[in-house]
């Protein structure tokens, strides 16, 4: 699949509560990926600033995505997800920040999720923090009612993804089509399985992203994600309340 063709969805122009869930979605991992730098860069401060802000678009993405949730439960399951995506950052990095501790001016108990004084030197792969991530998300799938399953999917889809393991394109696609599965009640397989692999073209175009120019990154994707919200509230029969 080319993403730069993702599968054409049956909907209609999108509304406004579809390409505000887009751009909140958006910001939600673009600030991740600006956490990422700031660890890298030394900035503590503005890895706190970045992960906080994620965190937050994640948790009204959730609220969107699950509208017969409590919202409190739907905002909480964003939250977690959002600290699984920051503990994955810190496995694939882990080499780098451990090497670049001395140029952090806070303590790292208030900035990483994972104790900096462990070595985790061993196969990134292989790291038993994984467990922590599937742990996260599995309360994700309790607050939300998305099929346990997700959990090891999902983790295995950012572990391959992060090992460059051509495996995670399949794995990526179970994974979302159990959390479309759960979006969507009685989601017939034809719509789940477009859903997925528009998901999966947002993917492949967020692994292009510069993050260098915010605007130029969402231009490339922006209305793919849309278009995915809008079919989603579509089938759901009415877009999320405000």
């Amino acid at each position: 699949m080319n993403p730069d063709s993702p599968p054409t969805l049956r909907s209609d122009a999108p509304c406004a509560a579809a390409r505000d869930v887009a751009e909140t979605l958006l910001e939600a991992f673009y600030q991740q990926d600006i956490r990422e730098e700031c660890l890298l860069s030394g900035d503590a401060a503005g890895a706190v600033e970045a992960a906080d802000a994620s965190a937050e678009a994640m948790a009204a993405v959730f609220r969107a995505e699950f509208p017969g949730r409590p919202p409190e439960r739907a905002e909480r399951a964003g939250r977690t997800f959002a600290r699984a995506l920051f503990v994955q950052d810190e496995i694939e990095n882990w080499f780098a920040l451990r090497s670049n501790a001395a140029a952090f001016d806070r303590p790292a108990t208030e900035f990483l999720f994972t104790d900096l004084s462990e070595e985790y030197d061993g196969d990134v792969g292989d790291d038993p923090r994984w467990a922590r991530v599937r742990g996260l998300l599995r309360r994700v799938c309790a607050e939300t009612g998305i099929d346990a399953a997700y959990g090891d999917r999902q983790t295995e889809f950012w572990r391959q993804h992060g090992q460059r393991d051509e495996n995670w394109v399949r794995t990526a696609l179970e994974a979302h089509r159990l959390k479309v599965e759960a979006m969507v009640a009685g989601c017939e397989a034809e719509e789940a399985t477009a859903l997925s692999e528009r998901f999966l073209s947002g993917v492949k175009l967020h692994d292009r992203w510069s993050r260098v120019d915010r605007d130029r990154d969402f231009a490339a994707i922006r209305e793919i994600v849309t278009a995915y919200y809008q079919r989603v509230f579509e089938l759901r029969g009415t877009p999320p309340s405000a």
